[in-house]
């Protein structure tokens, strides 16, 4: 009921969203702006606010953050893996590199974290903002230039600083290196500044939704609405969770057999200690009744 629900929202977010562009409310120039004012601000907001706010640091709040990091990244490569699968089977072509790209690279900030606060709440938020998309970014930032851009229209080589520079240099990587600095040092921002951080990533997400529909209102529907365009969002939308579900059912099935079998050793073990201390009671017994027959 809540998926159903959540579903309904963003929709009706949408929906606004082009009739304020469609209606011309706002022009293409005020998209572009509230982007900027989103990825720079907003979700920098957000993402200072969810760890620093969050539960009191430990080291096992500190491990589980290290596991979402490493599924993350699990998650970018098989997203690479099969985009570079159709990438290959069109032989390069340019709505393969479109495939590819959007593949690897989905609306990961804009719908993922309205999704993610929804279902999970302010600690679902917390991992997904500030860990999982952690490696999701550090990919944007290094490689989408060059799997959008064919070979031939590539400038010059980018040094391995610049790159660097353009991971870690930025907003969302700077509020999040900020942010866990205050939540492994217990700090917390004066009650004023938090109170305006905390506002500000309130608003990222309905103004992300927002943006979406004033983007798609930019387009004509009758021209979207064809094969070639459906193609990426079917992907997208069933080819890929239904690959992360079969290859998170894999590990889930591979724990259980794993566990089952360090239960059967275990067992086996308690056994055997079960066993000898049978035994030493036994002998025990048994020289207590020679010493009474004495």
């Amino acid at each position: 009921m809540v998926a159903v629900t959540l579903a309904i929202e963003l929709i009706l977010m949408n929906a606004i969203g082009i009739f304020i562009r469609k209606s011309g409310i706002v022009n293409k120039d005020f998209s572009s702006r509230l982007t900027n004012l989103i990825l720079k601000f907003c979700i920098p907001c957000l993402i200072f606010n969810s760890v620093s706010n969050a539960a009191a640091f430990s080291l096992d709040m500190l491990a589980n953050c290290g596991l979402v990091v490493l599924l993350a990244a699990a998650a970018v490569l098989i997203s690479f893996g099969v985009g570079q699968v159709f990438f290959l089977l069109s032989r390069g072509s340019g709505s393969g590199r479109i495939i590819r790209y959007g593949l690897t690279f989905c609306h990961f900030s804009f719908m993922g974290i309205p999704v993610m606060e929804a279902l999970f709440g302010e600690m679902g938020t917390f991992y997904y903002v500030s860990f999982f998309l952690l490696p999701v970014r550090i990919a944007y930032y290094a490689f989408s230039d060059v799997l959008m851009t064919p070979r031939e229209l590539q400038g010059p080589k980018r040094g391995f600083g610049k790159m660097l520079k353009d991971i870690f240099v930025n907003p969302c990587m700077i509020a999040l290196i900020l942010a866990l600095i205050f939540w492994i040092g217990g700090w917390h921002l004066p009650t004023a500044l938090n109170y305006c951080v905390k506002s500000m990533s309130s608003i990222s997400s309905p103004l992300a939704l927002l943006l979406c529909g004033m983007v798609l209102g930019e387009y004509n529907f009758k021209q979207l609405i064809r094969g070639k365009y459906l193609l990426l969002p079917l992907l997208r939308t069933i080819l890929m969770p239904a690959i992360f579900f079969g290859v998170s059912r894999l590990f889930l099935l591979l724990g259980e057999h794993c566990g089952d079998g360090a239960q059967t050793d275990k067992q086996k073990v308690v056994d055997k200690v079960i066993e000898r201390r049978k035994k030493e009671i036994v002998a025990l017994y048994h020289k207590v009744c020679q010493a009474s027959a004495h």
